[in-house]
């Protein structure tokens, strides 16, 4: 499966606003995802942006999951995503470009958008 930067910061968006003590498990995506929302939680448990653990079947694949919370690192990632118009020119300077999106790329030219944001506002 590809890594979808989309589904990652859905999911990072959804444990963020997570209310109360229980955690987010795998029943609070639609059944139809299920496989998809469970790898990626698998590889954000992996980079240290979500506290969690997964359960998999005999096969090795992810079947459950248990998020109880984003990580410092986390809240630092979905804080240079997590505005839509900032994602969106993000996600397309990479297109544009030609460039894979890595972790530390992706939060570089976010945080840039963000700033000359900021700046073009002043």
């Amino acid at each position: 499966m590809k890594r979808d930067w989309d589904t990652i910061r859905e999911i990072l968006i959804a444990l963020e606003e997570k209310e109360g003590p229980s955690p987010m498990t795998l029943s609070d995506f639609p059944d139809k995802k299920s496989d998809e929302i469970s790898y990626h939680l698998e590889l954000l448990i992996e980079a240290g942006l979500v506290d969690g653990k997964v359960r998999k079947y005999v096969t090795g694949e992810p079947n459950e999951f248990i998020a109880s919370r984003l990580t410092w690192k986390g809240h630092e990632f979905l804080d240079s995503v997590r505005s839509d118009t900032v994602w969106q020119r993000t996600k397309k300077s990479f297109v544009a470009n030609g460039i894979g999106m890595t972790f530390d790329v992706i939060k570089s030219v976010a945080s840039d958008f963000a700033v000359s944001s900021i700046r073009s506002s002043m």
